[in-house]
This record gives C-alpha cells, sequence and structure tokens, in this order.
C-alpha cells in the first residue's frame, strides 16, 4: 500500500510547504500529495485554499485571492514558517527525481490543467506524477492533451453536490476522464467498492480529510489492508510507512517460523 503524504507531512510542518514536503520523503513516504492554484499570470502556485492568510504572512491584514496577483507579487510573500510560498515548477524541479508527485487541480480551471501537463511533461518523468481533480474539466483535458500523464478522479462528500452528472457515478466520472485511479475519501472504501474497482481495472488511492485519522488510525490502516487498497493519502505518512513496516517484518516472521515448522 503506498503512503501517499496529505500536502506534505502536515503534521510536522505546515502544509504544501517544502518542510512538509522534505519530512514526508524523510519519513518513508512513497508519494507527496500537493495542491495547486492558478496565479493572475497562469503559474501554478502550491495552496490548498484559493485565497491566502491560512499558511502565509500577509504583510497587510486581509485575505487575497491568488487569482488576483502575479508570480512577481506571490513570490515576495513567505509561509508562516518563513519560507517562501512554493511553485510547481520549483517543487517539481527539487522533489520529481526523488519522490512521486500527486498533483491536485483545485477547481475547474483548463488553464491550470495545461500549465501542470506542461511543467510535468517538461520534467520527463512522466511515471513520477498523478495528476487528481474532484472536478471533470481539468481531467478531461489532461486526456486530450497530455494522455500520458496517470490521472485520478477524486471522490467525497462534494461529488454529490455538482452540477454535472458525471458527480453523481463514479464509473461514469472515470470514464469520461479516461482515468485508472480511483480516489475516494477512505470511510466510503469497503469490500463492495474494491470489487467494483478489480473487474474494471482501477486502482483505489483513498484519502482522509486533515481532521481525520487522529484517532484509530492503525485500526483503519489495517482495514484497509485486508481490502488491498492501492494506497491512502494520509495525515500520519511517517507512521504510517513504520507501521506498515511492522507489518511486513511480522508477515516475515510468520512466514520463517512456518517453514521451520514443516521443515
Amino acid at each position: 500500500m503506498k503512503v501517499i503524504a496529505h500536502r506534505g507531512a502536515n503534521r510536522e510542518a505546515i502544509e504544501n510547504s517544502r518542510a512538509a514536503f522534505e519530512a514526508a520523503l524523510q519519513g518513508g513516504a512513497t508519494r507527496i500529495e500537493l495542491d495547486v492554484q492558478l496565479s493572475r499570470d497562469g503559474h501554478a502556485v502550491i495552496m490548498h485554499d484559493d485565497r491566502l492568510g491560512h499558511t502565509v504572512d500577509l504583510p497587510t491584514p486581509g485575505i487575497r485571492l491568488i487569482s488576483s496577483m502575479d508570480r512577481t507579487e506571490l513570490s515576495r510573500l513567505r509561509l508562516k514558517n518563513g519560507e517562501p510560498l512554493p511553485f510547481l515548477d520549483e517543487i517539481v524541479d527539487e522533489f520529481a527525481d526523488r519522490i512521486e508527485l500527486n498533483i491536485e487541480i483545485k477547481g475547474r480551471s483548463t488553464k491550470l490543467a495545461d500549465v501542470t501537463g506542461k511543467i510535468c511533461v517538461d520534467h520527463g518523468r512522466l511515471d513520477a506524477f498523478l495528476i487528481s481533480s474532484f472536478e471533470l474539466e481539468p481531467l478531461v483535458f489532461l486526456k486530450d492533451h497530455y494522455p500520458s500523464i496517470e490521472r485520478a478522479c477524486l471522490w467525497g462528500t462534494d461529488n454529490l453536490m455538482g452540477q454535472n452528472f458525471s458527480r453523481f457515478a463514479p464509473p461514469v466520472f472515470m470514464l469520461m476522464a479516461g482515468a485508472r485511479v480511483f480516489h475516494p475519501v477512505a470511510e466510503w472504501i469497503d469490500w463492495n467498492l474494491m470489487d467494483q474497482a478489480k473487474a474494471r481495472g482501477w486502482k483505489v488511492y483513498g484519502w482522509v480529510p486533515m481532521a481525520g485519522e487522529t484517532m484509530g488510525r492503525e485500526s483503519l490502516w489495517t482495514f484497509l489492508a485486508a481490502l488491498e487498497v492501492d494506497g491512502l493519502c494520509t495525515n500520519y505518512p511517517r507512521e504510517m510507512a513504520a507501521w506498515l513496516a511492522g507489518v511486513e517484518n511480522e508477515q516475515q516472521r510468520i512466514q520463517s517460523l512456518s517453514s521451520t515448522i514443516r521443515v
């Protein structure tokens, strides 16, 4: 099961920061999940929200839309840990040769999809990337213009509120997006979902909200592992990687004992 660090190791450092990405890498994560927004002049900014204020130290009070600022203005800002605001092209250059990146496109912008796809193609190692979205439009654009980049359909409560019919039916969403990776909220994963996914040849990577996993996370990981889920976007990548290593060691110990008994 892949360990996917949700916005980096967000419990060890500020989310979507270089420090969080480095902590995820050093903690044994297989992949880093991060979010991108589009600046006014067409750059992919790594930020979950569409406005500043949550993780950024603003020089003057107020909340600013990322889409209203250009790269020069955004580059002057600092995250609350003192780091400069990260851009996707920078993080790809720094991390994509060391760890897989799961890039979530926020919103329905095909322009942002184009910018993201181009950055991945320019890097060259397309197997290092997975691009995901809750929205159909960017995924269809990527299918048509960057078909070699793996795509994932994100699924959660918000999908049931959308206007597009694809949000009501995961198989339709997956078909229209040309995706092979289904990325549902972990609480919706069960035996039936996994049976349907296997029948359709999907990979399943669950995700957990930022407020999730605080209690009973090992029970969740045990359940997902039993279902043979392909990966989890977790808020505790270091702990999950260590837990998986412990499970693997225990399985090897049991196999060794079984071999000794048979002999």
